[in-house]
């Protein structure tokens, strides 16, 4: 059985794709490969908010896999805004939480590996009915 913190291989394959077109197959690495990366606390959930920002279907290209992705995390936006994004986007402006990489026409969860890994890993452990802070640990733990 594959330990629910390592992304399915049809993932890990989506994601290296990603990151190649997108010249960020370095970033697909744990943080622990990046100790520059800096980790802080969890954002608490913005109560009553939504996923009436993240990018629709129709705007991802055509992406079979990105519109999968995209299609979850609208389903759990009170989850995904628990989470924090690893890759370095939860130092900008304007960003909150992971739900914050599926926002707006500029999605960073688009072309980030790490945005879209993770989003990919909260939606499956959220299917298997874990709860928002074992989600927070197997982030954590690959991220």
């Amino acid at each position: 059985m594959t330990p629910p913190s390592l992304l399915a291989r049809r993932d890990v394959l989506h994601l290296l794709a990603l990151g190649a077109l997108g010249g960020l197959v370095p970033m697909a690495l744990p943080a622990t490969a990046h100790p520059e990366r800096r980790r802080g606390p969890h954002p608490t959930p913005r109560r009553d908010y939504t996923a009436d920002k993240v990018l629709p279907a129709d705007q991802l290209g055509g992406d079979k896999e990105l519109i999968t992705l995209f299609d979850g995390i609208r389903k759990i936006p009170q989850v995904v805004d628990g989470v924090r994004c690893s890759c370095g986007c939860a130092e900008l402006p304007g960003f909150y939480s992971l739900l914050s990489c599926f926002e707006g026409k500029d999605a960073m969860a688009k072309w980030c590996a790490i945005c879209a890994g993770t989003g990919a890993l909260v939606i499956r452990l959220h299917g298997r009915g874990r709860t928002l802070e074992q989600i927070r640990e197997a982030v954590d733990a690959r991220y």
